[in-house]
């Protein structure tokens, strides 16, 4: 008589392996921007120039020459982050063998995991926005604007596409790059904190055309310090790739002290809550935090986008 197994669903263990999140690039602009803090729903970047104007020298008071004050607007949006999670949901699936014993079920079983993963797609999101956002978009983007809608928006920026580039490739990067650095503004040219930013796909064809072209002696990130960036060579100017900038064949080139994230406490965005809601009987994560970015000088600004 033969065995029936026709009534079985296969066996698959679904406990033995841990929870594990999924990988995504993090975002790391903030670290080439200027930070100001403290900005409940808006502030201005205040600026004073001057001009200088010669005279001979003789006896008498010609006054002549102008001082200006201005300011640019940093505007921030205030952003939310609201989940609930019914945790007896989880009792009808594998996730059960992590749940503690009785039907109070007040904590999530696998919170570290979650807050981490959550906190790692909150920084992803941010990134994200500060470049790309535009409130007359939709979806995460739309939450505030970036630089690239402040730059696009701004007709005193310094074209960088010099060639009238249509893509970035293997054949030309090299020499897009040299023309973004060539068409930096005389007044910041030896600034010490010029950053060209672009975005990994862009980095990572710059770099190996620097390498074809410089066979054994070139000298990357390996060499200069952090991962995905590198000095152009020559200059003192440093490559950066961001993922802000993913899929948009856009570069941009400026002074640190030119870029401002607005926000009001600086690691807002790194603090969220977890708790159980004994009124919806629910675990709820919160988190909230304002941004918004700005351009000081959009003359100091290169820009590289395809014609």
């Amino acid at each position: 008589m033969a065995l029936d197994l026709t009534g079985l669903t296969a066996y698959v263990d679904e406990t033995k392996m841990e929870l594990i999140k999924k990988s995504i690039l993090q975002g790391r602009t903030l670290e080439y921007v200027t930070i100001q803090a403290d900005i409940k729903s808006s502030a201005t970047i205040n600026i004073i120039d001057t001009d200088i104007v010669g005279q001979a020298g003789s006896c008498g008071w010609n006054t002549d020459g102008t001082t200006t004050l201005s300011q640019r607007p940093l505007a921030v949006a205030p952003i939310k982050v609201n989940e609930a999670i019914c945790v007896d949901d989880l009792e009808a699936y594998y996730t059960q063998t992590m749940m503690n014993p009785g039907s109070y079920n007040e904590t999530l079983p696998f919170e570290q995991i979650y807050a981490e993963s959550k906190s790692e797609k909150i920084a992803n999101m941010i990134e994200t926005i500060v470049w790309k956002g535009d409130t007359a978009g939709s979806g995460n983007t739309a939450l505030a604007d970036g630089f690239l809608k402040v730059i696009d928006a701004e007709g005193s920026v310094v074209i960088g596409n010099t060639g009238a580039e249509t893509v970035i490739d293997a054949s030309n990067v090299v020499d897009i790059v040299d023309a973004m650095v060539n068409a930096i503004p005389e007044d910041i040219i030896d600034a010490k904190d010029l950053i060209l930013f672009m975005s990994y796909a862009d980095y990572r064809t710059y770099s190996k055309a620097l390498r074809d072209a410089n066979l054994f002696h070139y000298t990357g990130a390996e060499d200069q310090g952090k991962e995905f960036s590198q000095m152009v060579p020559g200059t003192n100017v440093k490559a950066v790739a961001v993922k802000g900038l993913s899929g948009t064949s856009r570069m941009v080139l400026s002074r640190i002290a030119n870029l401002y994230y607005g926000t009001d406490l600086l690691n807002d965005f790194e603090k969220f809550s977890i708790r159980y809601s004994e009124d919806n009987d629910e675990v709820r994560f919160k988190s909230k935090f304002k941004l918004g970015v700005q351009i000081a000088f959009p003359e100091f600004v290169v820009e590289y986008t395809n014609v």
